[in-house]
């Protein structure tokens, strides 16, 4: 399946018990509140194991996923949003300190996409946690003046604790109109209330 577009994501940070912290983080384009570039998800198909047998392949094993991963590109995502996802700690004056304490919180990731018949598209990734592992500081030639880049962010990826039909998965999809399948995701993803049928 193709998909274009990338308009939104949503990242909600939880707490230690796995719940909500805080309103989610919207990343739609909205002015001096970020917007989204690029994602690229791997990971999404185990190693395969083989076992030879009368001088053939005679069974492949490739169940589960590998190391799940989204690497993201995103522009001016706001300085509190960022170090709240990246785990780094802000005083009340503003200073943010990035060291031994840093620790990222488990988030859940809504992506919401396209595809090629016009359908709407929903990714979405229970429980992980975000890196950044540099920063990037470029003069600017006046005379060769170029368009700001974006920031790059590695969201690690794991199995939901939560019971229901996403027990254990990493990654929820639908492509589609159904607004119960839809709001179901993003309840889901997002720890929102359940919708009723």
């Amino acid at each position: 399946m193709t998909l274009v577009h990338f308009p939104r994501m949503t990242i909600q940070p939880f707490d230690a018990t796995g719940a909500p912290n805080g309103e989610p983080i919207v990343v739609q384009g909205d002015t001096n509140k970020g917007g989204t570039i690029t994602a690229e998800i791997s990971g999404l198909s185990s190693n395969p194991l083989k076992t030879a047998a009368s001088d053939i392949e005679y069974w492949i094993s490739q169940e589960g996923v590998g190391e799940v991963s989204v690497d993201f590109t995103l522009i001016d995502l706001p300085f509190d949003a960022e170090a709240k996802i990246l785990g780094q700690k802000t005083t009340e004056a503003g200073i943010t300190y990035v060291g031994n304490d840093t620790n990222p919180p488990y988030c859940g990731v809504l992506l919401e996409a396209e595809s090629l018949a016009g359908d709407s598209a929903y990714l979405g990734f229970f429980r992980g946690k975000f890196a950044k592992d540099k920063e990037t500081l470029n003069t600017q030639d006046p005379a060769d003046k170029k368009a700001p880049e974006g920031d790059s962010y590695t969201f690690t990826a794991a199995g939901s604790p939560d019971d229901g039909d996403q027990k254990g998965e990493y990654v929820a999809k639908y492509v589609g109109s159904d607004a119960t399948a839809i709001s179901t995701v993003k309840a889901q993803v997002l720890k929102k209330a359940t919708p009723k049928p």
